[in-house]
């Protein structure tokens, strides 16, 4: 089932898809387990901004609110927090709906030089890229804000998250994805942390997307999910992948039971080695 879903009145809003889990690779699937499929929308007084742009099944979706918001005078702005189709399948028609379109890019690798527009004319040096780097901010109208950073756990390593002030919005790319629908009918958002896994089963679905992980010793990895959680506000956490995680007592739950499983999965950096860094 494809839908729109209003997050925030007027502001932010999720597009997306709900799907069988059966056949993606980064969930166990199982029988009734669906996977929303996740891309978002913000509107200010002056902008429209997409954050990721979805698979290829919304695009009908998000065609249809892109060209609402630039009918409505609205100038056009994309930001991909990953290179890979998950993320950057419908970028293409995006680029091509205006000529003054913006491409929001903080990562690497020329993303303009392969995707292009119906005629297969790639977009570089066609359209503006407007840096994101990460450890900086973008302030649009309307007072909305985003910080760019580089994702603390990932598995692709040009992923950046983003933050965003006046929604309280964490946009986590392919992390936090393991809370799934169980019907292609059913909520996308969850709102209650009893809708939320237990941090075992968080536990077991982290390496299906970060599969490098289990085992390894990587401290650092743990100071910068908890450094980057922590630095701000967050009452709602919006990943590609799985349900949206909304309200400060869900959000709580889920960071807990993140940091609990990601201590699960690595092995603690011998005492030794931490005294002489």
């Amino acid at each position: 089932m494809t839908e729109v879903t209003e997050l925030v009145p007027g502001t932010l809003y999720r597009i997306g898809a709900t799907v069988p889990a059966r056949d993606l690779t980064w969930t166990p699937g199982g029988p009734g387990v669906h996977e929303p499929l996740n891309c978002y929308l913000l509107t200010t007084p002056d902008e429209a901004i997409f954050l990721d742009t979805g698979p290829a099944i919304v695009r009908p979706q998000v065609m249809a609110a892109a060209r609402e918001q630039v009918d409505g005078g609205r100038s056009l702005w994309i930001f991909p927090t990953r290179n890979e189709f998950d993320c950057v399948g419908n970028l293409g028609p995006l680029l091509d709906l205006r000529d003054d379109a913006r491409l929001l890019f903080g990562g690497g690798g020329g993303i303009l030089e392969w995707i292009g527009d119906a005629d297969g004319r790639g977009f570089l040096g066609r359209r503006e890229i407007v840096l994101a780097p990460n450890g900086t901010s973008t302030a649009f109208s309307g007072g909305v804000r985003l910080h760019w950073m580089d994702a603390p756990v990932k598995e692709m390593f040009l992923t950046q998250w983003a933050y965003e002030e006046s929604t309280r919005t964490l946009f986590t790319s392919d992390f936090f994805g393991w809370v799934h629908a169980r019907s292609a009918t059913g909520p996308v958002v969850a709102d209650r942390p009893d809708d939320l896994p237990e941090a075992a089963e968080v536990a077991a679905e982290i390496p299906h997307r970060v599969n490098w992980l289990p085992g390894a010793t990587a401290p650092d990895v743990l100071e910068a999910f908890e450094r980057t959680v922590t630095a701000y506000d967050v009452e709602r956490i919006a990943p590609v992948h799985g349900q949206v995680i909304s309200g400060a007592a869900t959000v709580r739950r889920a960071l807990d039971d993140t940091r609990a499983a990601l201590a699960a999965l690595t092995t603690p950096q011998p005492a030794g080695r931490r005294q002489a860094r």
